[in-house]
């Protein structure tokens, strides 16, 4: 299958936010200027963007592949596209299960206490929710911070 990745136009917008909302991930701070998407015959079938904080720090966040795209390097295509127009420090956080995928990327994980407070306050959040997924899905959710330097 080929697909094309390439930046969001603002015509993205509305197909962003619906993927993000089906997918039931963070859908705070989905502005289309911040995101690549991946996308087949002109339809959107992933996305990832880099989420800007209250003070600045940098975060790759709302990363979705189609169910029935998955398993096709969409999604290693969509981290590539991201980092190559980056220079700055990235964090993410992530299920600790997925933490081999993104070292890939050149992410390590860092201690919860060396992040930047704005990103510190979004990850306390992003624990919360979790652990209270964790009680209604039957499995246990354990997100943890990861930082790549330039």
């Amino acid at each position: 299958m080929s697909f094309t990745i390439r930046a969001a136009v603002e015509a993205d917008q509305a197909t962003i936010t619906s993927i993000v909302h089906a997918a039931r991930i963070n859908p705070r701070s989905l502005h289309w200027q911040r995101f690549m998407v991946a996308e087949v015959q002109g339809q959107i079938i992933g996305l990832r963007q880099v989420k800007i904080h209250k003070n600045g720090t940098r975060e790759v966040a709302s990363g979705v592949v189609l169910s029935e795209y998955r398993r096709q390097g969409i999604s290693a295509q969509l981290m590539d596209a991201l980092l190559a127009r980056e220079h700055d420090v990235l964090y993410l956080m992530c299920d600790e299960k997925r933490s081999p995928y993104y070292q890939r990327f050149g992410f390590q994980r860092v201690p919860p206490t060396e992040l930047p407070a704005d990103f510190r306050r979004e990850y306390r959040l992003g624990r919360i929710i979790t652990t209270i997924l964790s009680l209604f899905i039957g499995r246990k959710l354990r997100i943890i911070p990861m930082k790549r330097e330039p």
